[in-house]
């Protein structure tokens, strides 16, 4: 029975291990510059971005512990997290994940958020830090600041090496809904919705990591509407729609 659960848990572990979703046209971030900033890690494999938001907690998007089309998330054995460090690589302090909480107030998985309880306290530092939850949304036209160890050109085969940080634009929701038409309709106000230029945005790797405005978080990276480094906008998590929430359980 041991031996068929471990067989089992490696095998959700490489389901799960493809990067969800690249910073292009980003600049390499030096150590310290975003203390906030971690990286999901599932049966070993680097998977997605996370958030720091307190001494035991990170955020991170549904799509980042949930298999496509099921809303129940993988063990949170599987999972970790890596803090303190702009090198996938190497440096910074692991940490495991002890729980896994959904917020079931969400229409699609691309539009759900993931609070993530550490087995132990994050060694806060110069270089780690917590960062405070925005509850209101951005102001269209907004410069937002973006951030994750995804891949910055659609050939690259694996994750950037070096923690990448970009900068997007705040869009009416409109705009993300216009550029992808979903079986199921996308609540507009769980939605941040963020443009760039060409050969700018998040890609592969970069989903369930920070959009930032004026130090505070706003949102989670999602989903890619179009190719990485293309005109359409991307879909962020709306960390204003989940600020109660979040709350809550942080209680």
């Amino acid at each position: 029975m041991q031996l068929t659960l471990t067989i089992g848990l490696i095998l959700v572990a490489g389901a799960m291990a493809q990067p969800q979703g690249r910073i292009a046209g980003g600049e390499d971030a030096v150590p310290g510059q975003l203390p906030y900033q971690a990286s999901l890690s599932v049966g070993g494999s680097y998977n997605c971005g996370a958030v720091i938001i307190g001494q035991r907690y990170a955020l991170t998007a549904l799509t980042c512990v949930c298999s496509d089309g099921k809303n129940t998330p993988w063990p949170a054995v599987l999972f970790a997290v890596t803090v303190g460090s702009v090198d996938l690589y190497s440096g910074g302090k692991q940490i495991r994940v002890e729980e896994i909480t959904i917020n079931p107030n969400y229409n699609t998985l691309k539009t759900g958020i993931a609070l993530l309880r550490l087995q132990e306290d994050v060694p806060f530092s110069e270089t780690v830090a917590a960062i405070a939850l925005s509850k209101d949304t951005p102001p269209l036209g907004a410069q937002v600041e973006v951030s994750g160890w995804g891949r910055t050109t659609e050939s690259e085969a694996n994750m950037h090496r070096t923690l990448q940080i970009g900068g997007a634009e705040v869009m009416a929701p409109r705009e993300c809904a216009l550029a992808k038409t979903e079986e199921v309709a996308v609540e507009n106000d769980q939605v941040l919705c963020l443009g760039h230029g060409r050969r700018q945005g998040i890609c592969s790797g970069d989903i369930g990591g920070p959009a930032v405005y004026q130090g505070q978080l706003v949102g989670l990276g999602a989903q890619i509407l179009g190719e990485c480094g293309g005109l359409l906008p991307e879909r962020f998590v709306s960390i204003a729609a989940n600020y109660e929430w979040i709350q809550q359980q942080l209680q």
